[in-house]
């Protein structure tokens, strides 16, 4: 069975976020749809990892940004493991899930970030399968002005009326925001509007129930297999 739903950072529960093992997991588990942070490397490599500085997941210290690929390679994720490339990462899911790029751009401080990123989606031909998204949303402006096909996507805290006519400006299709903002006058603004609404984090029971109410709503979780025990319960 297929689990709808967004597997944040692959199964970070289980194996170390933002890897080919928990990319990997995610797949095996059924889940239709993959998150994965994305920053650059020195030498201008798109490079996964959701913290600015690879302190908190690797054996290093230090800012992505200060590093060539080759350097981040000899840092350990967990016990064996590797920072991969987007690249990477696209190769393994093109034609297995829906992949949902986050830029983790603040401000200027990746210059050439969405060239390079977009560089990839067409290298590895992925463009049908992935949309961009960001919570710095001039990032994804800018993104729209390099490219007409790409799907892009707004990440927001809360919920507001004003990012509706925004989105159709820039012709951008998802939105992600808190559990706790959703509500059916929202989940309806979106759906008049063609938005597919994601909410996060859909990890305890009482998210899940609320987020389940909306069949149109994308569930972005933690525990995977947590979610898939409630996804089978509520929808087999």
């Amino acid at each position: 069975m297929k689990i709808r739903g967004v597997a944040h950072r692959g199964y970070p529960l289980r194996y170390p976020e933002n890897t080919l093992s928990s990319y990997k997991a995610a797949y095996d588990l059924g889940f239709t749809h993959l998150e994965l942070d994305v920053h650059l490397s020195k030498d201008g490599v798109p490079v996964l990892m959701h913290d600015p500085t690879i302190d908190r997941m690797t054996d290093g210290q230090g800012w992505v940004k200060d590093y060539t690929l080759e350097e981040l390679r000899q840092f350990r994720v967990g016990r064996d493991e590797t920072i991969p490339t987007l690249e990477e990462a696209l190769l393994f899911a093109k034609d297995k899930m829906t992949v949902n790029v986050e830029l983790k751009q603040y401000g200027e401080l990746y210059p050439g970030l969405e060239e390079t990123v977009l560089e990839i989606l067409k290298k590895t031909d992925m463009l049908d399968q992935v949309y961009i998204s960001s919570f710095d949303h001039y990032s994804i402006v800018k993104m729209r002005k390099l490219s007409d096909e790409v799907e892009l996507g707004l990440i927001q805290w809360g919920a507001t009326p004003a990012v509706v006519p925004f989105m159709e400006e820039i012709r951008a299709r998802y939105l992600s925001l808190r559990t706790e903002y959703l509500t059916d006058e929202y989940v309806k603004l979106c759906e008049r509007s063609g938005i597919q609404l994601m909410v996060w984090p859909v990890n305890l029971k009482w998210q899940f129930y609320k987020a389940a109410r909306y069949p149109s709503v994308l569930c972005v979780t933690d525990d995977l297999e947590g979610f898939k025990e409630m996804y089978q319960e509520r929808f087999q």
